[in-house]
């Protein structure tokens, strides 16, 4: 990550940088309200408030964790309905996984830079939020 946005980041009051740790678990009504996040060099679970959360993985993926269903290129980027030339149905940057979108540096064929990055963050919201409306509505998965 760039020196600038490293320094942006950590002069950002709202947002919380946890290095070496994994989200163990998320739960709300109807949005995201906690996480539990465990640290990896402890164990130790941490419980916190939360109403987004975005994964740095890293200059390499590590999407091992991720179920088999998210289809992956051999160095582990995810693939999605941009690499596969679709996605009117639900929507850019969708996995095979229903309501889990990848954008930026995770996505297969990706550019690598934190403007595209952002940009394919603030495009798949639309899809996010026509997801959530849909399961609003029926209470099913699309």
């Amino acid at each position: 990550m760039s020196d600038y946005l490293i320094r942006t980041l950590r002069q950002t009051p709202n947002i919380d940088i946890r290095y070496h740790a994994e989200v163990v678990g998320a739960s709300g009504e109807r949005r995201l309200q906690r996480l539990k996040i465990r640290d990896t060099s402890t164990a130790a679970p941490d419980h916190l408030p939360a109403v987004a959360v975005f994964i740095m993985v890293g200059a390499e993926p590590s999407t091992d964790w991720m179920p088999d269903e998210i289809r992956r290129d051999r160095w582990g980027h995810v693939m999605t309905s941009v690499d596969a030339g679709s996605g009117a149905a639900r929507g850019l940057f969708w996995t095979a996984a229903p309501g889990v979108y990848a954008v930026g540096d995770v996505r297969h064929g990706a550019a690598k830079r934190v403007a595209s990055s952002t940009g394919e963050g603030s495009v798949v919201i639309g899809s996010v939020h026509r997801y959530l409306a849909q399961l609003s509505d029926t209470g099913t998965y699309p």
